[in-house]
């Protein structure tokens, strides 16, 4: 694949076709195609649009409020063509907290989408409203538009896509180092943060597609792109690199089980990623495990601990479809845009979390002393793929160790003799009982291997005896909760040293997942 220049913008590098590919699709949408050429003109009209009446232009900021749907595509790169950094946020996220989002980024100009709970709510800035169901197939658009109820108010977004004989706007330079993306995490800590991107970060790591891909790059002609946007695997891998490689984005605005598994075998999707309760549920529909899946040729899991039972359960789905493919556990933050280390075809070992993408390097410290291979410390990273800063805020993660940059990740972990990263626990959530360090997240794993749970939450609750003792949440649908509660204690003793065994085990219908899909840890540890 062609590299691109350094200072390359993400708007200048999708016009590049690094990979040199002939497919003609950008985006299948619900039973709607739109090739490359439609595209770009959507985006250029766009881009001359909210120039000539919102004044939009280098130096400014956009926010979207949109999960994934054409119109976030065709935004994010009509600003990043006018100079304009994108600060992404959650579809789901309060009016309240959005407009906090809006004045602490500066941004001119704010997109949503139709349902987005806001009513009329006044955000301060220009608001323009998606209608989701213009870019659909005609089925899909009916089904949508009877089922789904319009609750965002605001100018119509779809009329900035006709060309109106705006100046035509030429695509703006980004300086080096200059913010191109605005990304919220809980940081390193796990307190709130807006992390700053440049459009080099981007550009790069789609750049390393060969080194995780398990086929060569002209086997792949459509991703199944469910993560959104506002999440920088969505963003970065999932929609930048479709557009910069001439891939097809089959866009999934929801993500429904069902219709999921007839869009990824319609659509003959080569590549896969989520988190696991997508996998889990991916499971139980008939419409995938007893389709033909000899399309997929990776599958990609993150963003929450792995169970092994699902990775072995979802590759037997795999081969018995006819797919090759093998689900691969990867690891990264949103300081890093996302994936750094990450399994793969060529490197790959069982349990752990990866190996280094290139520009990766990786260190285990614990009270200023880097430690061997084996023993368990806090992960430093060395990358390529470092974010500009925290918008607005002094504190850095950043440690500086023989004139080498070292992100201070919060996550404790241990390498093996061959450069594999192993996962232990994020610092903030590690319980320490009489003392002793205990990790949820392997306490977790020993749940999730006897069968019938479907999921688990470890958490300390205050004991004046030993400080802290286990509370472990469980979520098992139909399961007798004796048998289960003896034989997840059976599990635990014997793989757990004694500190860590649950001093409580309590049953749950349903446990409380954040916006991404993720067991909200922060509810339960309130609740303990």
């Amino acid at each position: 694949m062609r590299p691109l220049p350094a200072n390359c913008s993400m708007y200048a590098a999708l016009l590049e076709n690094i990979s040199g590919s002939t497919v003609r699709t950008a985006i299948s949408f619900y039973g709607k195609k739109y090739s490359f050429g439609q595209v770009f003109g959507l985006i250029d009209t766009l881009a001359d649009n909210l120039a000539a009446d919102f004044g939009i232009k280098k130096g400014d900021t956009v926010t979207l409020c949109m999960p994934n749907s054409p119109a976030a595509l065709l935004c994010f790169y009509a600003a990043n063509k006018l100079g304009a950094a994108v600060n992404l946020v959650h579809p789901f996220i309060p009016p309240e907290t959005l407009r906090e989002s809006v004045r602490r980024t500066g941004s001119k100009l704010l997109l949503v989408y139709d349902v987005y709970r806001c009513g009329k709510f006044d955000f301060g800035v220009p608001t323009l409203v998606s209608d989701s169901a213009h870019y659909m197939g005609v089925a899909a658009k009916v089904y949508y538009r009877c089922t789904q109820k319009r609750t965002a108010f605001g100018e119509p977004f779809e009329k900035y896509l006709k060309h109106r004989g705006s100046p035509h706007q030429e695509a703006a330079q980004f300086a080096a180092g200059e913010a191109a993306v605005y990304l919220a995490s809980g940081g390193t800590t796990g307190e709130p943060k807006i992390i700053a991107h440049d459009n080099a970060v981007f550009n790069r790591l789609c750049a390393k597609a060969e080194e995780f891909l398990s086929e060569p790059v002209e086997r792949y002609t459509a991703l199944y792109n469910v993560l959104p946007i506002f999440h920088g695997f969505g963003l970065c891998i999932n929609m930048h690199m479709c557009m910069l490689m001439r891939r097809t984005n089959i866009m999934c605005i929801r993500f429904d089980a069902k219709m999921s598994a007839r869009q990824i075998v319609r659509g003959k999707a080569n590549i896969l990623t989520g988190v696991p309760t997508m996998y889990r549920k991916l499971l139980g529909e008939k419409a995938f495990t007893e389709a033909d899946l000899s399309n997929i040729r990776d599958v990609y899991v993150g963003g929450d601990s792995v169970p092994q039972t699902l990775i072995d359960e979802f590759n037997a789905a795999l081969e018995r479809g006819g797919s090759s493919a093998r689900m691969y556990v990867g690891y990264g933050l949103t300081e890093t845009v996302t994936v750094c280390l990450v399994n793969t075809l060529r490197h790959h070992r069982e349990n752990s979390i990866g190996y280094p993408l290139s520009g990766t390097r990786v260190k285990i410290y614990k009270e200023g002393k880097e430690l061997p291979a084996g023993e368990v410390g806090e992960i430093y990273l060395d990358s390529d793929q470092f974010m500009l800063g925290y918008l607005g805020e002094e504190h850095s993660p950043f440690v500086e160790i023989d004139g080498v940059r070292w992100l201070k990740t919060g996550d404790y972990g241990w390498l093996d003799e061959d450069g594999f990263l192993y996962f232990k626990q994020r610092i903030k959530n590690m319980i320490k009982v009489s003392g002793v360090p205990v990790y949820p997240s392997e306490i977790e794993a020993a749940a999730l291997s006897v069968p019938g749970v479907r999921r688990a939450c470890a958490v300390g609750i205050p004991d004046a005896v030993k400080g802290q003792v286990v509370r472990l949440f469980v979520e098992a649908p139909g399961q007798d909760t004796a048998a289960c509660r003896a034989a997840i204690l059976e599990a635990c003793r014997r793989s757990l040293i004694a500190y860590a065994v649950p001093k409580e085990i309590c049953f749950e219908e349903r446990l409380p997942l954040n916006l991404i899909g993720k067991i909200d840890r922060k509810k339960l540890e309130e609740r303990a």
